[in-house]
């Protein structure tokens, strides 16, 4: 079982090999990679409202928080609300795109994504909306 919390749906389909640090890069390469195998759908993801699998190696990281605390917070809100998720839910990667697909549009992505630093490289855009 994968742990993520909220935000890291959008960014793990939106995933480009980049990110703070060659641990955190490798770690979540090997995420993305497992997700994207052959029963990548299959893998069972639980939310999380704490640092998860994806954080682990962020040098950002501080126990179960962020140095950039509120921020994340705000991220992790707009996500679980847009993707109707919630702390102990558990579903199926499959099952978490087929969310993402019926309730992020444009518009839902521009406000949910506003606080992201990432979101002014374009990457997520052009993945989510080719």
């Amino acid at each position: 079982m994968i742990r993520f919390r909220p935000h890291h749906f959008l960014c793990t389909l939106c995933f480009q090999g980049k990110g703070y640090s060659p641990e955190f890069v490798k770690n979540y390469q090997s995420i993305a990679d497992a997700l994207s195998s052959k029963n990548g759908d299959e893998l069972m993801i639980e939310v999380v409202n704490e640092t998860d699998d994806i954080c682990s190696p962020c040098p950002h990281k501080r126990g179960v928080s962020c140095e950039a605390q509120e921020k994340i917070l705000k991220l992790d809100r707009a996500h679980a609300e847009a993707l109707k998720l919630k702390a102990g839910d558990v579903l199926s990667w499959g099952e978490a795109k087929a969310r993402i697909t019926k309730n992020i549009d444009m518009e839902k992505f521009e406000k949910i994504c506003a606080p992201c630093s990432w979101k002014a490289l374009g990457i997520c855009q052009s993945v989510l909306f080719p």
